[in-house]
């Protein structure tokens, strides 16, 4: 079975799920559960997410080959990630979609359904510990079809998501951008590469264009953008670095 996915974030070795294979594997949690993604400093983002995530979480776009892409930013640092705490846990209130669907993953399968994929590096497999995937019939267990449902909500909001980031492309609301956050030490960084959506470009719309934005849910998601990027203090503050200091 030949199953295409496109090498994504954190991901290392994607297979698909196979009881011959993973039919004694266990899901357990690592000590550090996100230790994968200290050094991210942006997270890719659904469109779905940005309701919740707005009042935490910057949300900005990348350019891309064909069109851009909508990411959290983490941190303005490459290399950084302001959010995720000494232990390993994620210090704000919202975590991001693709941390709770990692190690999961949809892959398609040429000529077939698609499939649930796992990235077989995770830390928190094994067959010792843990909650198993499978039942000695081969049986999905909770935890197996759990993962399924997420991977399949992530799916459909990715392709929402595209979809939106095509219509903001197709009426010219984006403009680049830069990041400027102040270090909790002190200093200056800036994050260069990014797009927001011009203010301007939104204003100068024709009445049809703002409609169509509207009925898709997508005039909601630009102010919710837009809203978003006053929580950059956050990451001159350094969420998690505030976290593990109130723990001790």
């Amino acid at each position: 079975m030949s199953v295409s996915v496109t090498k994504p974030l954190f991901y290392q070795a994607v297979v698909p799920i196979d009881t011959k294979v993973h039919g004694k594997t266990r899901l357990g949690r690592p000590k550090q559960p996100l230790a994968y993604a200290r050094k991210a400093n942006i997270i890719p983002a659904l469109i779905d997410e940005f309701d919740s995530a707005m009042g935490e979480l910057p949300i900005v776009f990348i350019p891309g080959a064909t069109q851009p892409s909508v990411v959290f930013v983490t941190s303005s640092e490459p290399g950084a990630n302001a959010f995720i705490s000494e232990d390993g846990l994620w210090a704000g209130a919202y975590v991001p979609a693709y941390l709770r669907r990692y190690p999961f993953i949809i892959g398609d399968v040429q000529g077939g359904d698609s499939v649930l994929c796992i990235d077989d590096t995770y830390a928190g497999l094994s067959e010792t510990e843990g909650a198993r995937l499978f039942d000695d019939k081969g049986n999905s267990k909770p935890p197996l079809t759990e993962a399924l449902a997420i991977s399949k909500s992530y799916r459909d909001a990715g392709a929402r998501t595209e979809a939106f980031c095509g219509k903001l492309l197709e009426f010219g609301l984006l403009q680049s951008a830069t990041l400027d956050t102040t270090k909790p030490e002190g200093g200056k960084s800036t994050m260069h590469g990014i797009l927001v959506v011009s203010e301007g470009a939104l204003a100068e719309l024709n009445a049809e264009q703002v409609f169509e934005l509207h009925q898709a849910g997508y005039l909601r998601a630009i102010y919710n953008h837009l809203a978003s990027l006053r929580s950059v203090s956050n990451l001159r503050h350094g969420v998690a670095a505030q976290k593990d200091a109130a723990d001790v």
